[in-house]
């Protein structure tokens, strides 16, 4: 039997963001189990959460993809994203806000505004989504409602407005204080969700109206009408104060706040109802961006257009689409266009997720997130439209990759399967990408960091049955000419019975600023050597160029003069005057020397303030420069340089250097000379081979 129809007015769509651990999913599964969606609380810890339902997941105990799950609650269809934090999977939480209508925030109280907060935080807001902040885990040590409130007005630079405060603190906390309803909710302490409804206790009285006074005033500041009102009358009534929030939080004017522990059910359902009231519906988006610049209102009975938003491959029924309807239905034709491919797909039966289960629905409505299977060319970010109307959603940005290894097939029946793994992969996680190194033409998958990495080559392991040798991918270090030499004859004579082959070409070799690249200048004057010759002389130099002569690496930086030549009627040709300008390089750099150079990193790297000085200490042994350091609410952001080489493992060591809450990310900055005690160990380590001219 398919599932009900929800026309738009009744689906409610939100994303749950926030920092890795911070109790994302555990919150989802409170909802979930709150409304009776499932029969038991899932919980992560003990591989029981229905959302976080990948292998991956329950062994590591945290989300590593985006799910979807949908459940009832006060006739609304609320469509939950629970995202994860990891700055490792960061890109799938930016992929999945792309479906929501709002995000629910979720912010340790014991850890605070850490660093995925802080950035998923300004994505939603700079998506124009509404947002609410749930302060989860007031159950625990170190918990404190007042530091935490702080921290997101510093950090997140948005003034936190509580419906409600905590009823006690960590072992303490007893449950939530309504104040919207003007009663205390006291849980019952099982795991059930369950609460008494009491009056607020006397010692709590003069937080509650102090609460209730700052509560007044925001919402009161937002709307002409209102603040007329209460500069006249100094309060605003039940009604006037509902209104006001419920259009505040829709146009972003104000950030509620609720409290829970979501691990033990405290809070779920104060969340759902404010969900179900407040947060608007699919029809009170904002348009959505084109590629072309133009924008997409999100309309009942315009053409049909979708945008994937994630997408997951099971190793055995295929692969599946998670799509946000933005507008229009599919009431029309059976085919729709991917408008990024421009291949037609044919769409098959459509199912609202809870989770891996899946539940027919009899009909598309605009605004609804549903999954579709075996969507043959369609990727997470694209667009699928009306054939006559094919308009392209504007497309995700993902990061660039942090951390990269070489992959080696085990056996020869995993080399047969690994181009079809990898794009199975690649379907489910677009920040994954694979390269070939140009130096060793080793086979790289690229990442966000180790875990990341790690996780990609375990599924592939799992669902595809390939095995791989991993390895750290060689630095590109570059070779350069020490000192110029001018004059350097290039000179190519041989003899073999027949024609023979003869050219001779005189240059100067002049180094190069960093980052110049290659400059050939033609100085030849009276036809000592031909002109159809020329081009022979940059090309024999080009190629020799991939190939240094101390290490092997490739040359750069590096200007050429051809000033002078020797030519021979006969025996000239192309291939002598390509061998005259390499042999000439080879002589260059013997008189002029070579100097070895290695890439330069620029970091950014966001570390809570109290291990700043062990991530400083590090970088500074990994031979970086700390160039400076902004504080960032409890983080610091250290600005630095530092060589590549001795990146190669940092994703991981900050991780374990600050106990995951530290991220960074990197860009290559230049080059620079190695330092002479290095070279020697470099050039030993080289895997290039020394080729002769010839």
């Amino acid at each position: 039997m398919a599932l009900k129809v929800y026309p738009p007015e009744m689906i409610r769509n939100v994303a749950l963001v926030g920092h890795g651990h911070s109790g994302k999913t555990s919150l989802a599964e409170s909802m979930l189990f709150s409304t009776g969606a499932t029969s038991r609380l899932g919980k992560t810890v003990d591989g029981t959460s229905i959302l976080d339902f990948e292998p991956e997941e329950q062994k590591r105990g945290g989300s590593i993809a985006s799910s979807v799950a949908w459940l009832e609650h006060d006739g609304h269809k609320i469509n939950i994203l629970d995202t994860p934090g990891d700055q490792n999977f960061l890109y799938d939480a930016l992929a999945a806000l792309r479906g929501a209508d709002a995000a629910v925030v979720v912010v340790s109280a014991p850890d605070g505004v850490e660093v995925g907060t802080e950035r998923l935080f300004s994505a939603a807001r700079n998506l124009g989504l509404p947002t609410i902040i749930f302060i989860n885990k007031m159950d625990r040590d170190r918990a404190d409602a007042q530091v935490c409130l702080a921290e997101i007005e510093e950090v997140l630079g948005v003034t936190p407005i509580p419906l409600q405060l905590p009823w006690g603190e960590e072992s303490g906390f007893k449950g939530i204080i309504s104040l919207l309803q003007h009663k205390a909710f006291a849980y019952r302490g099982d795991d059930s969700g369950g609460y008494d409804k009491v009056d607020i206790p006397d010692d709590q009285a003069e937080r509650v109206e102090e609460a209730m006074e700052a509560l007044i005033d925001a919402v009161a500041s937002t709307d002409d009408d209102l603040l007329e009102t209460y500069l006249e009358t100094f309060e605003l009534s039940d009604e006037d104060l509902r209104a006001g929030l419920h259009t505040a939080l829709k146009t972003g004017k104000i950030v509620p706040v609720l409290f829970g522990a979501a691990a033990s059910n405290i809070g779920a359902s104060s969340l759902l109802d404010l969900i179900a009231w407040a947060c608007p519906c699919p029809l009170d988006r904002s348009a959505v961006a084109l590629a072309d610049q133009d924008l997409l209102e999100p309309v009942v009975d315009g053409p049909f257009v979708a945008q994937v938003i994630h997408t997951l491959v099971d190793e055995f029924s295929g692969k599946l689409s998670i799509f946000r309807v933005l507008r229009g239905d599919l009431s029309g034709s059976p085919v729709v266009l991917n408008t990024h491919s421009r291949e037609p797909e044919r769409m098959g039966a459509v199912y609202a997720l809870r989770g891996k289960d899946r539940e027919t629905v009899a009909q598309v409505v605009t605004g609804d997130i549903l999954g579709m299977a075996k969507l043959k060319s369609t990727h997470t970010g694209d667009t699928l439209a009306d054939n006559d109307n094919p308009v392209v959603v504007e497309p995700l940005e993902y990061p660039p990759p942090m951390m990269s290894y070489t992959i080696t097939p085990k056996t020869k029946t995993d080399a047969d399967r690994i181009k079809t793994a990898l794009e199975r992969l690649l379907d489910e996680d677009p920040t994954l990408t694979v390269s070939t190194d140009s130096l060793s033409s080793a086979l790289v998958l690229n990442g966000m960091g180790q875990a990341h990495l790690e996780m990609a080559i375990e599924r592939m392991a799992r669902k595809y049955k390939v095995k791989v040798e991993i390895g750290l991918v060689p630095v590109p270090y570059r070779e350069t000419l020490k000192a110029a030499v001018q004059h350097v004859e290039g000179k190519h004579k041989k003899q073999t019975g027949g024609a023979g082959q003869f050219g001779v070409a005189f240059m100067n070799f002049i180094p190069q600023e960093r980052d110049a690249g290659f400059e050939f200048v033609n100085k030849i004057k009276g036809g000592s050597i031909p002109n159809q010759f020329i081009p022979s002389v940059e090309k024999g130099l080009r190629e020799r160029m991939k190939s240094g002569f101390l290490a092997g690496y490739p040359v750069v930086d590096l200007k050429v003069e051809l000033v002078d030549g020797k030519y021979h009627p006969v025996d000239s040709k192309d291939v002598a005057f390509q061998l005259a300008g390499s042999k000439g390089m080879k002589v260059a750099f013997q008189k002029g020397g070579t100097v070895l150079l290695e890439p330069i990193m620029g970091l950014e790297i966001v570390v809570p303030t109290d291990v700043m000085g062990d991530v400083m200490g590090d970088v500074t042994s990994r031979r970086g420069r700390v160039l400076g350091m902004v504080p960032r609410g409890k983080n610091t952001i250290i600005q630095a340089l530092a060589p590549q080489a001795e990146l190669l493992r940092f994703a991981p060591d900050l991780k374990g250097m600050t106990g995951g809450k530290g991220a960074f990310t990197m860009e290559l900055s230049g080059y620079e000379q190695v330092p002479a005690h290095m070279v020697e160990k470099i050039v030993a380590a080289s895997p290039f081979k020394h080729e002769d001219d010839e």
